[in-house]
């Protein structure tokens, strides 16, 4: 080999291992998501998977979290809607995150309505109903609102509400919500993230971006 191209040969190996610290280095220096302390909480409501389900029973694994209602006309179908798309990105990963559906509607949302109704968006979707105090209390925790309202005409009714999607991590605790206008490439990437996380970070205080705040 000439001189000429052993400089060349040193050069390209050099220019290849900055590019692969600087790769490393961009990846390290992503801020991690933060945990959500205000938002959350254990609750225990019956489940279209069988029997009755605790969010504990869900540890170790991912969870996206929405609350809502099948009477919903619009919200709820475009948000189930973009969780199912997020699944989709997910691709072999879809199996470490459980999307979760509770109803705020538990009079009218008999889990042998809300079994069917998800299964529409996807199979893997979680049902969760229960008394109305013990529906009350999950959506308090993450500090759902919603508010049932009679239409004028006497008959029938609609319920207003909040419409977050929470990603819970593999501990049960809040690291982000999403509200109606984040992209559903957003949400992915964020699961992605929590996944890549290290057993540090995930263990004690994590500080970073907020995507979205309830």
């Amino acid at each position: 080999m000439t001189r000429g191209g052993a400089w060349l040969l040193a050069g390209v190996v050099l220019l290849a291992a900055a590019f692969i610290g600087f790769e490393r280095a961009s990846v390290a220096a992503r801020p991690a998501l933060p945990v959500l302390y205000t938002l959350g909480g254990e609750f225990e409501l019956d489940s279209t998977s069988g029997d009755r389900l605790a969010l504990s029973d869900l540890a170790g694994s991912i969870v996206l979290l929405n609350f809502g209602y099948t009477g919903c006309p619009d919200v709820c179908p475009t948000t189930l809607a973009k969780m199912r798309e997020v699944m989709s990105l997910l691709g072999h990963s879809r199996s470490e995150v459980r999307p979760v559906f509770v109803t705020l509607d538990p009079e009218a949302d008999a889990l042998d309505r809300i079994g069917p109704y998800l299964n529409f968006f996807d199979p893997a979707f979680i049902g969760l109903t229960g008394r109305p105090e013990e529906v009350a209390a999950a959506a308090a925790a993450f500090k759902v609102y919603y508010e049932r309202q009679p239409f004028e005409s006497g008959s029938g009714y609609s319920i207003s509400h909040s419409s977050h999607i929470y990603l819970i991590d593999s501990a049960g605790r809040v690291r982000a919500t999403f509200g109606e206008g984040v992209p559903v490439g957003s949400i992915a990437e964020a699961v992605h993230r929590l996944m890549e996380a290290s057993v540090e970070s995930a263990g004690g205080d994590v500080k970073g971006e907020v995507w979205r705040e309830v």
